[in-house]
Formats: structure tokens, C-alpha cells, sequence
């Protein structure tokens, strides 16, 4: 998933000597083409490929026109575990081993079977799978219920982004770090696309460039007559050169922002990735998607 812009900074003077011979002088060396690639920040139970494992026992029969009937003797399976098939090639899942076996069950099961049961231990997936990696991960394992999350896809594939948005996104970004000057910059884009608000780093305290263009973004709704500002930037995009504090990243959560995008990342205090992430804290009510800009070499 990657975007670009270039900038071409090519020149050349041409002069005519006494002797009427044209002179060129050498272009101006051309400025360097900036590419980006815009990074989704996921948690780490979707990146992941690997699935948690949970032991279960399991009853292998050899007849298969016996499985109905033992299903009916069988515990009803956990609610956490929704997502699995009871059975695969001849095994049935009976239990998590955390549980000890009923001795009332062996006995009907033997019974039944008019044998000695043949039960065995085996890992199976403990959660959903949530992306096609991981599901085809956890198949390998015991069969699992799969219910494709296309966005999710598309995120991790790079694809959820097309090319206008990617350029789109690349240029408000740079119009953040325009408006930092070299220093952090803020710029808040409403949902019709419109810059709302931009700051940089102010000479005060607390004047982080997020808090200042928050405010500025508060003021100006405030002189337009309305005091409810609290969710004034429901599902607004917000773009950052750094990532921002604990502080900053509270506030957008406040201001009910939809995404982040961010560039530099702060590694003594970044709350969207470094040292936090703040968009997966389950005690919060409001979490926004957050999108690491990173410039290509």
C-alpha cells in the first residue's frame, strides 16, 4: 500500500557568449522523488497468523453410523467455542481436558460402542479465526467456522486504499508538516474534506500542535454561536507529522475524530503505537483507526 509524490525541481539557464556560441549551463540537480506507504496500525490478534491452542479429548470411532448417537450423549460444547466442527475424520470432540471425563458418560459411551471408548488428547484453535491467514492456519489444526472480514483483508493486503485516497491522504500529510515548520504539525480535515483546523508547535504551555488546533477548531465553533463542542470532530481525519502523547491522543478520542495519521513515531511516549496504543484500550468509549505515514528511501 503505497503513495507518492514528486516534485520536480529541474532547471537549466542558457546564455549566448560574444561569439554568438550558445552555453548551457548544468540543470539544477533535481530534487528528490519523496514516496510513501501508508502502514495500518492493527492489533496484534489480527496481524498475528498463529491462533491460541486449547486441549480438548477426543473420541475416535470407528463406525461411522454410530456418530449420531453419540452426539446425543455428549456435553454440549462451550459457548467460546462456537467456532469449531465437532467432528473430523472419524474423531469427535468431546470436551476442553480442563474438565475431567464423567465416569456416567465412559459407561454409556462404552455401552454403545460395545468396546472400550478410544479417547485421546488434542490442540485445537480456542478462537475464531478473524483473517483467511489465520484460518487457514488453524484448518490445518481441526476444522473451524470462517466468516471473511473484508476489511480487515483489505488492510492487511494493502488494498484498502485506493490510489486518489492515497494521494489525497500524502497531501494533507505534507500540509502538516508545511505547517510545522520542522516541528510537529497538526491539520484536522472534516468529513466533506476541508481543512478544519491546522497548527503547529506553539511557544506556551501545553501548546502541543494537536491541543492547539483542537482549540482553534473550538473557538471558531464557538464564534459561529453553538457551544457544544465535545464531539465536534465526529469522524474527522486528523494528520500528524509525530506521533502524539498520551495527552494529544486523549483529546482526539474526546473529539471523536474518525482516523489518525501519523509520521515520526515518539518513542518515549507515543500513544498510537511506540508506547501505547491508545485505540485498543478497552476502558475507553470511542476508538479511532489509526495509519502510520512512512517515507520510502
Amino acid at each position: 500500500m503505497t503513495s507518492s509524490t514528486t516534485i520536480d525541481d529541474t532547471h537549466s539557464t542558457t546564455s549566448i557568449s560574444s561569439n554568438n556560441i550558445v552555453e548551457l549551463s548544468p540543470p539544477l540537480k533535481k530534487a528528490k522523488e519523496r514516496r510513501f506507504r501508508i502502514v495500518p496500525i492493527l492489533r496484534q490478534d489480527i496481524c498475528s497468523v498463529e491462533l491460541p491452542l486449547e486441549e480438548y479429548f477426543v473420541l475416535s470411532v470407528a463406525d461411522p453410523r454410530t456418530i449420531g448417537s453419540i452426539l446425543r450423549l455428549l456435553p454440549t460444547m462451550p459457548d467460546s467455542a462456537n467456532h469449531l466442527k465437532r467432528i473430523k475424520d472419524g474423531r469427535i470432540l468431546i470436551q476442553p481436558s480442563s474438565i475431567a471425563l464423567d465416569h456416567v458418560l465412559l459407561n454409556s459411551i462404552r455401552d454403545l460402542l460395545q468396546e472400550e471408548p478410544i479417547i485421546d488428547r488434542v490442540q485445537v484453535p480456542a478462537k475464531k479465526p478473524y483473517t483467511r491467514r489465520q484460518f487457514e492456519w488453524a484448518k490445518q489444526r481441526w476444522p473451524t467456522a470462517f466468516h471473511p472480514n473484508k476489511e480487515a483483508e483489505s488492510l492487511l493486503s494493502g488494498t484498502f486504499f485506493n490510489t486518489s485516497e492515497q494521494e489525497k491522504i500524502i497531501d494533507f500529510y505534507r500540509k502538516a508538516e508545511k505547517i510545522g515548520n520542522g516541528d510537529a504539525g497538526c491539520v484536522i480535515v472534516d468529513l466533506d474534506g476541508n481543512i478544519a483546523a491546522e497548527s503547529g508547535v506553539r511557544p506556551r504551555p501545553l501548546g502541543h500542535a494537536v491541543m492547539s488546533a483542537v482549540e482553534d477548531l473550538c473557538e471558531s465553533h464557538r464564534i459561529q454561536g453553538s457551544d457544544i463542542v465535545q464531539y465536534l470532530g465526529t469522524g474527522f481525519d486528523v494528520y500528524l507529522t509525530h506521533e502524539p502523547c498520551s495527552m494529544c491522543a486523549m483529546a482526539l478520542v474526546h473529539f471523536r475524530v474518525g482516523r489518525v495519521f501519523f509520521g515520526k513515531r515518539n518513542a518515549n511516549g507515543g500513544a498510537l503505537e511506540s508506547s501505547w496504543r491508545i485505540q485498543e484500550e478497552k476502558r475507553i468509549n470511542h476508538h479511532y483507526r489509526v495509519f502510520r505515514i512512512d517515507e520510502i528511501d
